[in-house]
Protein backbone atom coordinates (compact mmCIF):
# COMPACT_ATOMS: atom_id res chain seq x y z
CA UNK A 1 0.00 0.00 0.00
CA UNK A 2 1.39 3.70 -0.89
CA UNK A 3 2.20 5.99 1.75
CA UNK A 4 -0.90 8.24 0.31
CA UNK A 5 -3.13 5.40 1.06
CA UNK A 6 -1.87 4.82 4.25
CA UNK A 7 -2.39 8.62 5.77
CA UNK A 8 -5.80 9.02 3.76
CA UNK A 9 -6.83 5.97 6.35
CA UNK A 10 -5.10 7.63 9.37
CA UNK A 11 -6.43 10.61 8.85
CA UNK A 12 -10.19 9.17 8.48
CA UNK A 13 -9.51 7.39 11.89
CA UNK A 14 -8.57 10.18 13.81
CA UNK A 15 -11.95 11.57 12.56
CA UNK A 16 -14.10 9.31 13.52
CA UNK A 17 -12.43 9.39 17.10
CA UNK A 18 -12.86 13.28 17.02
CA UNK A 19 -16.49 12.83 16.29
CA UNK A 20 -16.50 10.10 19.27
CA UNK A 21 -15.06 12.45 21.24
CA UNK A 22 -17.32 15.40 19.94
CA UNK A 23 -20.42 13.10 20.69
CA UNK A 24 -19.91 12.93 24.26
CA UNK A 25 -18.84 15.82 24.94
CA UNK A 26 -22.45 16.93 23.53
CA UNK A 27 -23.98 14.22 24.98
CA UNK A 28 -22.61 14.61 28.80
CA UNK A 29 -23.42 18.68 28.51
CA UNK A 30 -27.10 17.69 27.29
CA UNK A 31 -27.32 15.70 30.11
CA UNK A 32 -25.98 17.59 32.50
CA UNK A 33 -28.90 20.62 31.57
CA UNK A 34 -31.41 17.80 31.30
CA UNK A 35 -30.18 16.86 35.20
CA UNK A 36 -30.23 20.60 36.23
CA UNK A 37 -33.60 21.55 34.41
CA UNK A 38 -35.26 18.06 36.55
CA UNK A 39 -33.58 19.52 39.77
CA UNK A 40 -35.12 23.35 39.34
CA UNK A 41 -38.31 21.48 38.51
CA UNK A 42 -38.71 19.27 41.02
CA UNK A 43 -40.06 21.11 43.90
CA UNK A 44 -43.10 22.17 41.66
CA UNK A 45 -43.29 18.52 40.87
CA UNK A 46 -43.66 17.23 44.03
CA UNK A 47 -45.59 20.52 45.68
CA UNK A 48 -48.80 18.90 47.56
CA UNK A 49 -47.71 15.04 46.95
CA UNK A 50 -47.72 13.40 49.82
CA UNK A 51 -44.70 11.79 51.76
CA UNK A 52 -43.81 8.43 53.42
CA UNK A 53 -41.17 7.10 55.51
CA UNK A 54 -38.98 4.03 54.14
CA UNK A 55 -39.85 1.25 57.03
CA UNK A 56 -38.89 -2.07 57.35
CA UNK A 57 -40.96 -5.24 56.59
CA UNK A 58 -41.71 -8.08 54.76
CA UNK A 59 -41.56 -8.30 51.05
CA UNK A 60 -43.03 -11.44 48.97
CA UNK A 61 -42.61 -13.52 46.08
CA UNK A 62 -45.53 -14.96 44.23
CA UNK A 63 -46.09 -17.33 41.14
CA UNK A 64 -49.06 -15.97 39.09
CA UNK A 65 -51.34 -18.91 37.33
CA UNK A 66 -55.02 -19.67 35.85
CA UNK A 67 -57.26 -21.96 36.03
CA UNK A 68 -60.49 -23.38 36.55
CA UNK A 69 -63.17 -23.21 39.71
CA UNK A 70 -64.42 -27.30 40.24
CA UNK A 71 -65.98 -28.46 43.44
CA UNK A 72 -64.24 -31.24 45.34
CA UNK A 73 -66.65 -33.84 44.87
CA UNK A 74 -68.91 -34.68 41.69
CA UNK A 75 -70.08 -37.64 40.71
CA UNK A 76 -71.48 -38.88 37.47
CA UNK A 77 -74.65 -41.68 38.57
CA UNK A 78 -75.21 -44.34 35.42
CA UNK A 79 -77.45 -47.46 35.15
CA UNK A 80 -75.98 -50.92 36.19
CA UNK A 81 -78.37 -52.08 33.48
CA UNK A 82 -80.15 -51.66 30.34
CA UNK A 83 -84.04 -51.08 30.77
CA UNK A 84 -87.02 -47.98 30.88
CA UNK A 85 -86.86 -44.80 32.77
CA UNK A 86 -89.91 -44.88 34.93
CA UNK A 87 -89.83 -42.08 37.01
CA UNK A 88 -87.57 -38.74 37.49
CA UNK A 89 -87.68 -36.65 40.70
CA UNK A 90 -85.22 -34.05 40.34
CA UNK A 91 -84.53 -31.62 37.35
CA UNK A 92 -81.26 -29.41 36.59
CA UNK A 93 -80.03 -27.08 39.33
CA UNK A 94 -81.58 -28.75 42.22
CA UNK A 95 -80.36 -28.90 45.29
CA UNK A 96 -80.45 -32.27 47.13
CA UNK A 97 -79.38 -34.23 50.23
CA UNK A 98 -77.51 -37.37 50.60
CA UNK A 99 -79.64 -40.36 50.11
CA UNK A 100 -82.45 -38.46 48.11
CA UNK A 101 -84.24 -40.51 45.40
CA UNK A 102 -83.23 -38.93 42.01
CA UNK A 103 -84.92 -41.69 39.40
CA UNK A 104 -85.77 -45.04 38.59
CA UNK A 105 -85.39 -47.54 36.46
CA UNK A 106 -87.25 -51.15 35.28
CA UNK A 107 -84.43 -53.19 34.69
CA UNK A 108 -84.56 -55.34 31.35
CA UNK A 109 -84.78 -58.65 31.25
CA UNK A 110 -81.45 -60.24 30.94
CA UNK A 111 -82.90 -62.34 27.67
CA UNK A 112 -85.89 -60.30 26.30
CA UNK A 113 -85.55 -56.60 26.53
CA UNK A 114 -89.20 -56.14 26.21
CA UNK A 115 -89.81 -58.30 29.59
CA UNK A 116 -89.36 -56.18 32.81
CA UNK A 117 -87.61 -57.24 35.61
CA UNK A 118 -86.87 -55.47 38.89
CA UNK A 119 -86.61 -51.71 39.83
CA UNK A 120 -83.76 -49.37 40.43
CA UNK A 121 -83.63 -46.49 42.26
CA UNK A 122 -81.05 -43.92 42.00
CA UNK A 123 -80.14 -41.71 45.36
CA UNK A 124 -77.69 -39.19 45.62
CA UNK A 125 -74.75 -40.39 47.37
CA UNK A 126 -73.81 -36.93 49.09
CA UNK A 127 -75.66 -33.48 49.27
CA UNK A 128 -75.50 -31.41 46.44
CA UNK A 129 -76.60 -29.59 43.71
CA UNK A 130 -77.80 -31.68 40.30
CA UNK A 131 -75.55 -30.35 37.53
CA UNK A 132 -77.37 -32.32 34.63
CA UNK A 133 -79.97 -34.71 34.35
CA UNK A 134 -79.57 -36.84 30.94
CA UNK A 135 -82.96 -38.86 30.89
CA UNK A 136 -86.67 -38.56 31.05
CA UNK A 137 -89.74 -40.90 32.51
CA UNK A 138 -90.09 -43.19 29.55
CA UNK A 139 -86.87 -42.91 27.71
CA UNK A 140 -84.74 -46.28 27.91
CA UNK A 141 -80.93 -46.47 29.07
CA UNK A 142 -78.28 -48.40 28.42
CA UNK A 143 -75.61 -50.15 30.76
CA UNK A 144 -73.01 -47.46 31.84
CA UNK A 145 -74.96 -44.44 30.60
CA UNK A 146 -74.99 -41.52 32.54
CA UNK A 147 -78.10 -40.51 33.89
CA UNK A 148 -77.88 -37.42 36.61
CA UNK A 149 -74.45 -35.55 37.05
CA UNK A 150 -74.37 -34.02 40.97
CA UNK A 151 -71.68 -31.97 42.43
CA UNK A 152 -71.07 -30.71 46.19
CA UNK A 153 -70.47 -27.05 46.33
CA UNK A 154 -69.60 -26.85 49.74
CA UNK A 155 -66.01 -26.77 49.34
CA UNK A 156 -64.15 -26.00 45.41
CA UNK A 157 -60.73 -25.94 44.23
CA UNK A 158 -58.67 -24.42 41.48
CA UNK A 159 -57.82 -26.43 38.80
CA UNK A 160 -54.58 -24.96 37.36
CA UNK A 161 -51.36 -24.86 35.37
CA UNK A 162 -48.24 -23.28 36.58
CA UNK A 163 -45.38 -22.36 33.80
CA UNK A 164 -42.13 -25.08 33.93
CA UNK A 165 -39.64 -22.09 35.22
CA UNK A 166 -41.88 -21.60 38.16
CA UNK A 167 -41.63 -25.22 39.17
CA UNK A 168 -39.14 -25.38 41.45
CA UNK A 169 -40.27 -22.41 43.27
CA UNK A 170 -43.95 -23.96 44.26
CA UNK A 171 -44.65 -26.91 46.84
CA UNK A 172 -47.79 -28.35 48.27
CA UNK A 173 -48.99 -26.42 51.00
CA UNK A 174 -48.24 -23.34 50.28
CA UNK A 175 -50.55 -20.62 51.03
CA UNK A 176 -52.24 -19.00 47.92
CA UNK A 177 -54.62 -16.26 46.78
CA UNK A 178 -57.75 -16.76 44.50
CA UNK A 179 -59.67 -14.65 42.68
CA UNK A 180 -62.21 -14.50 39.79
CA UNK A 181 -62.34 -12.92 36.69
CA UNK A 182 -66.11 -12.75 37.14
CA UNK A 183 -66.19 -11.32 40.53
CA UNK A 184 -63.35 -8.64 40.46
CA UNK A 185 -63.95 -7.97 44.22
CA UNK A 186 -64.21 -11.51 45.56
CA UNK A 187 -60.84 -13.00 46.67
CA UNK A 188 -60.58 -16.31 48.71
CA UNK A 189 -57.30 -17.80 50.46
CA UNK A 190 -56.55 -20.79 49.51
CA UNK A 191 -53.12 -23.72 49.73
CA UNK A 192 -51.54 -25.56 46.94
CA UNK A 193 -52.71 -28.79 47.23
CA UNK A 194 -51.13 -31.13 44.87
CA UNK A 195 -48.85 -31.03 42.17
CA UNK A 196 -49.53 -33.04 38.88
CA UNK A 197 -46.70 -35.74 38.13
CA UNK A 198 -46.52 -34.95 34.28
CA UNK A 199 -45.95 -31.90 32.72
CA UNK A 200 -47.81 -31.04 29.39
CA UNK A 201 -47.67 -29.41 26.15
CA UNK A 202 -49.60 -26.15 26.31
CA UNK A 203 -49.61 -23.48 22.62
CA UNK A 204 -45.76 -23.64 22.61
CA UNK A 205 -45.02 -23.87 26.30
CA UNK A 206 -44.89 -26.77 28.61
CA UNK A 207 -46.92 -26.39 31.97
CA UNK A 208 -47.63 -28.74 35.16
CA UNK A 209 -51.34 -28.91 36.27
CA UNK A 210 -51.89 -28.24 40.12
CA UNK A 211 -54.11 -28.15 42.10
CA UNK A 212 -55.40 -25.48 45.11
CA UNK A 213 -57.85 -26.16 47.73
CA UNK A 214 -60.03 -23.18 48.48
CA UNK A 215 -60.96 -21.98 51.81
CA UNK A 216 -64.27 -20.71 52.09
CA UNK A 217 -66.97 -19.71 49.32
CA UNK A 218 -69.46 -17.33 47.74
CA UNK A 219 -72.58 -17.20 46.72
CA UNK A 220 -72.14 -16.40 43.26
CA UNK A 221 -69.26 -18.91 42.86
CA UNK A 222 -70.38 -21.44 39.87
CA UNK A 223 -68.01 -24.53 38.70
CA UNK A 224 -66.14 -23.22 35.38
CA UNK A 225 -65.58 -20.41 36.54
CA UNK A 226 -61.66 -18.54 35.69
CA UNK A 227 -59.59 -18.24 38.82
CA UNK A 228 -56.28 -16.51 38.60
CA UNK A 229 -54.34 -17.84 41.88
CA UNK A 230 -51.38 -15.93 43.16
CA UNK A 231 -49.20 -18.56 45.17
CA UNK A 232 -47.00 -17.17 48.02
CA UNK A 233 -43.95 -18.83 47.05
CA UNK A 234 -41.13 -17.11 49.78
CA UNK A 235 -41.06 -14.46 51.95
CA UNK A 236 -38.25 -11.92 52.52
CA UNK A 237 -38.37 -10.74 56.26
CA UNK A 238 -37.54 -7.52 57.94
CA UNK A 239 -35.77 -5.78 54.59
CA UNK A 240 -35.79 -2.04 53.81
CA UNK A 241 -38.65 -1.46 51.46
CA UNK A 242 -40.76 1.33 49.47
CA UNK A 243 -44.43 1.23 47.90
CA UNK A 244 -44.10 0.29 44.23
CA UNK A 245 -45.11 4.00 43.29
CA UNK A 246 -42.18 4.98 45.27
CA UNK A 247 -39.39 4.59 42.89
CA UNK A 248 -39.14 5.83 39.43
CA UNK A 249 -36.72 5.35 36.81
CA UNK A 250 -34.49 8.68 35.66
CA UNK A 251 -32.53 8.19 32.42
CA UNK A 252 -31.92 4.19 33.54
CA UNK A 253 -31.23 4.26 36.83
CA UNK A 254 -34.00 3.66 39.67
CA UNK A 255 -34.74 6.78 42.28
CA UNK A 256 -36.38 7.87 44.89
CA UNK A 257 -37.19 11.35 45.73
CA UNK A 258 -36.32 12.28 49.16
CA UNK A 259 -37.25 15.00 51.23
CA UNK A 260 -34.70 16.70 53.78
CA UNK A 261 -35.81 19.63 55.28
CA UNK A 262 -38.74 20.55 52.81
CA UNK A 263 -36.58 20.31 49.99
CA UNK A 264 -36.80 16.88 47.58
CA UNK A 265 -34.16 15.68 45.46
CA UNK A 266 -33.91 12.90 43.59
CA UNK A 267 -31.05 9.91 45.03
CA UNK A 268 -30.85 6.47 43.21
CA UNK A 269 -31.62 3.28 44.69
CA UNK A 270 -30.32 -0.37 44.23
CA UNK A 271 -33.38 -2.48 43.75
CA UNK A 272 -34.64 -6.24 44.65
CA UNK A 273 -37.39 -7.73 44.58
CA UNK A 274 -41.13 -6.36 44.53
CA UNK A 275 -44.45 -7.76 45.03
CA UNK A 276 -46.83 -5.93 43.70
CA UNK A 277 -46.86 -3.72 46.89
CA UNK A 278 -43.54 -3.06 48.33
CA UNK A 279 -40.27 -3.20 46.61
CA UNK A 280 -37.32 -4.32 48.37
CA UNK A 281 -34.39 -1.68 49.08
CA UNK A 282 -30.33 -3.06 48.67
CA UNK A 283 -29.32 0.66 49.35
CA UNK A 284 -29.85 4.54 48.93
CA UNK A 285 -32.10 4.86 51.43
CA UNK A 286 -32.85 3.98 55.26
CA UNK A 287 -35.45 3.41 57.44
CA UNK A 288 -36.92 6.53 58.53
CA UNK A 289 -36.06 8.83 55.68
CA UNK A 290 -38.66 10.27 54.15
CA UNK A 291 -39.85 10.21 50.47
CA UNK A 292 -42.72 10.91 47.90
CA UNK A 293 -45.12 8.44 47.99
CA UNK A 294 -46.03 8.70 44.68
CA UNK A 295 -42.61 9.11 42.58
CA UNK A 296 -44.71 8.44 39.72
CA UNK A 297 -47.41 11.21 39.64
CA UNK A 298 -44.25 13.90 40.46
CA UNK A 299 -42.54 11.98 37.42
CA UNK A 300 -45.37 12.89 35.16
CA UNK A 301 -45.50 16.23 36.39
CA UNK A 302 -42.15 16.50 35.60
CA UNK A 303 -42.92 15.52 32.07
CA UNK A 304 -45.00 18.74 31.40
CA UNK A 305 -42.93 21.01 33.09
CA UNK A 306 -39.50 20.45 31.76
CA UNK A 307 -40.89 19.06 28.29
CA UNK A 308 -39.18 16.01 28.05
CA UNK A 309 -40.35 12.55 27.12
CA UNK A 310 -39.09 9.88 30.32
CA UNK A 311 -40.69 6.53 29.63
CA UNK A 312 -40.55 4.76 33.07
CA UNK A 313 -38.75 1.10 32.71
CA UNK A 314 -39.10 -0.99 35.58
CA UNK A 315 -35.95 -2.92 36.28
CA UNK A 316 -36.15 -5.08 38.98
CA UNK A 317 -33.95 -7.62 40.10
CA UNK A 318 -34.40 -10.89 41.41
CA UNK A 319 -33.83 -11.45 45.51
CA UNK A 320 -31.21 -14.45 44.06
CA UNK A 321 -29.59 -11.50 42.45
CA UNK A 322 -28.75 -9.16 45.23
CA UNK A 323 -25.93 -8.99 46.42
CA UNK A 324 -25.76 -11.05 49.61
CA UNK A 325 -27.52 -8.42 51.28
CA UNK A 326 -31.17 -9.73 52.06
CA UNK A 327 -31.42 -11.87 55.25
CA UNK A 328 -33.24 -15.70 53.34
Amino acid sequence: MSNTGKDRRRRAAWALVAIAVLSLIIWGATRGRNKSLVEARLPAATAGLATTSVDQGDVHEYVSCTGSLMPHRMQVLASDASGKVTRVYVEEGARVARGTALCEVQRASAFDLSTQGEGMKLTAPFGGIVSSVAVQAGGYVGAGQPIVTIMDTSSYFASAEIDEIDLARVEPGMEAIVSFDALPDVELPGKVESIGVAALPRAGTVVIPIRVSIDGSHELLKPGLTTNVRILSRSIPHVVRIPVRSWIDMDGQPSAIKVTGGAPELVAVELGLSDGNYTHVLSGLLPGDEIVEDAVAAQERLRRLTGQNRDMQFRIRHADEQHGGASQ
